[in-house]
């Protein structure tokens, strides 16, 4: 059978096509852990790899399941029970999760997301899998794209880079996509050639949900000639902006960020994202100033006028040999711990409490210390030494880390070049390399 299947003008891979080709990608020796819900698409996932991994006997793959229960819906309990029944058909190891404590009255879904990574992880460090696999489709990345413009004023689906095809979750462990480039119709006609049955999740028909709604809009228009590219260029983006980090920017006492002044004259598209993840970086945001909030910081810096200007909690002030961003001394709330926890202290610094009583850690304010290069500008200086942390308590059991809070939670693999040189400015190990 051919690996594309095609509709209209845009091309999708076949279930078949898509488990080979990742499998084949995969470092050996490997351990896949697959998250199944029991829908199409998880299952059509689960039984492409069994299938294929029966081809390759001693391919060094092993293959695991997970299926995390939300709590959301009385029936998942007998939905997660259903699918190790087909774990256990197929041969494979499977583990359920619960999604345990008090849920949000807002945000559902974006808390569920959190909690079933989250759990995902725990479940691969327990059985030493080295990779998660989730079974998002060309529907979901449409649907995505779709949201994505809405929210940007676009008016149509084409634009952004989409659901990346792997994703480095919380520093811990990669999580990939194979079926990105199929199509839920393909998946659900090889599950019918297999006679292998799925659960339909009611969630999936509700219109309070953003993403029903889309997809019931996109139910009724032609596909697109073309999705997203794959990253590809945000890829070169983050390397073309990677290259500009390492030429001109310094990071000092990680909170003072330097760019010399030529580095100002660089293509509009390498300022926009190099700003934007700085932004996040030293304002502790994982999302760094809107498209509008952005525009306006690229024309104030194209004016040349020394100044000041605020975005996304980071200040950026213009001086005449370069530009300096520092975290706004507004908004930084305390953060107490107790002995033995770990958090992070406003987005920008992991804390880790090795001792035995709590410890209160507060924005430095005018008490503050720390190293700082001659010659800096004061001003700049005083606000950034400003936002430093202070622990008050026992300050030697207080292991301190600055904290990415663009990537640490999230990296997609396009970004990962430029994450891992930003890593470097601040001292930081690299991230985890793919394992495919």
């Amino acid at each position: 059978m051919s690996g594309d299947a095609v509709a209209g003008a845009a091309a999708a891979r076949v279930p078949e096509a898509a488990a080979a080709d990742f499998l084949h990608s995969l470092f050996k020796p490997a351990h896949v852990l697959v998250a199944i819900s029991g829908g199409s698409d998880s299952t059509g996932l689960l039984a492409a790899l069994a299938d294929q991994l029966k081809s390759y006997p001693n391919s060094g793959i092993i293959l695991s399941a997970a299926t995390i229960d939300h709590g959301l819906r009385p029936e998942a309990a007998d939905e997660a029970r259903d699918v190790a029944a087909l774990c256990a058909s197929l041969g494979i190891a499977h583990v359920s999760r619960r999604w345990e404590g008090g849920k949000p009255k807002s945000g559902i879904m974006a808390a569920a997301r959190e909690a079933r990574y989250g759990l995902l992880a725990d479940i691969a460090a327990d059985i030493s899998a080295n990779v998660i696999v989730t079974a998002h489709t060309l529907d979901d990345q449409r649907e995505t794209l779709a949201m994505r413009a809405a929210r940007l004023g676009e008016g149509d689906g084409s634009v952004g880079t989409g659901i990346a095809g792997a994703m480095l979750f919380d520093r811990r462990v990669w999580i990939a996509r194979p079926f990105l480039a199929c199509r839920r119709a393909d998946i659900r006609a090889y599950l019918a050639n297999r006679a292998i049955s799925w659960l339909d999740d009611p969630s999936n028909e509700d219109l309070r949900y953003e993403r029903v709604r889309t997809r019931k809009h996109l139910a009724g228009e032609r596909e697109p000639t073309a999705l997203a590219d794959g990253g590809l260029a945000r890829a070169a983006l983050s390397a073309q902006a990677a290259a500009w980090l390492d030429r001109y920017v310094t990071v000092h006492a990680n909170v003072l960020c330097a760019i010399a002044r030529p580095a100002l004259e660089a293509e509009q598209a390498v300022l926009a994202y190099a700003f934007s993840h700085l932004a996040g970086v030293f304002g502790g945001a994982p999302y760094g100033p809107g498209r509008e909030r952005m525009r306006r910081i690229l024309d104030f810096i194209a004016e040349g006028k020394p100044g000041r200007r605020t975005a996304g909690g980071v200040v950026f002030d213009l001086r005449k040999d370069g530009l300096y961003l520092m975290r706004e001394s507004r908004g930084i709330q305390p953060l107490v711990l107790a002995a033995g926890a770990e958090g992070v202290w406003d987005g920008r610094f992991r804390i880790v409490n090795s001792g035995r009583s709590a410890i209160r850690i507060e924005m430095a304010g005018t008490c503050a210390g720390g190293p700082f290069t001659e010659g800096l500008p004061k001003g700049a200086v005083q606000r950034a030494r400003a936002a430093l942390p202070h622990v008050a308590g026992d300050g030697e059991a207080a292991a301190i880390t600055p904290y990415m809070a663009p990537f640490d939670r999230f990296l997609t693999r396009f970004d990962l070049t430029f994450a891992n040189r930003l890593a470097a400015c601040l001292g930081r190990q690299p991230y985890m390399p793919p394992p495919l």
